[in-house]
């Protein structure tokens, strides 16, 4: 599976952003570049779902905005590459890099 490069290209003052996370770099293994955003939105993901009575808010990741986000393909082979689809690395806008948890592929695979 060929490996995508998700990065920022809207300006940080960018009204679009909405007080989300701005992620520097993202690095996914994924099938193609509309399935690398599906992964890498799961770094926004909260981790409890906010909830006021019986209204439910509509989760929506900076990942899905291609005007926020582009994706860049960096690995040319389709073939040979053996990794589980995932996020192979992520980095915060600070330099923090966020290890992924693994997926449900390895876990059943252990």
């Amino acid at each position: 599976m060929p490996l995508w490069r998700i990065y920022p290209v809207a300006h940080r003052s960018d009204a679009r952003w909405q007080g989300r996370k701005i992620w520097k770099d993202v690095v996914v293994c994924a099938s193609s570049a509309a399935m690398a955003r599906v992964i890498a939105l799961e770094l926004d993901r909260p981790a409890q779902p906010h909830r006021m009575g019986n209204e439910s808010h509509c989760f929506r990741s900076g990942f899905e905005d291609a005007k926020l986000y582009w994706v860049q393909r960096i690995d040319q082979s389709d073939s040979g590459n053996s990794k589980p689809e995932g996020v192979v690395c992520a980095v915060l806008e600070d330099g923090s890099e966020i290890v992924p948890a693994p997926s449900k592929a390895i876990l059943s695979a252990a």
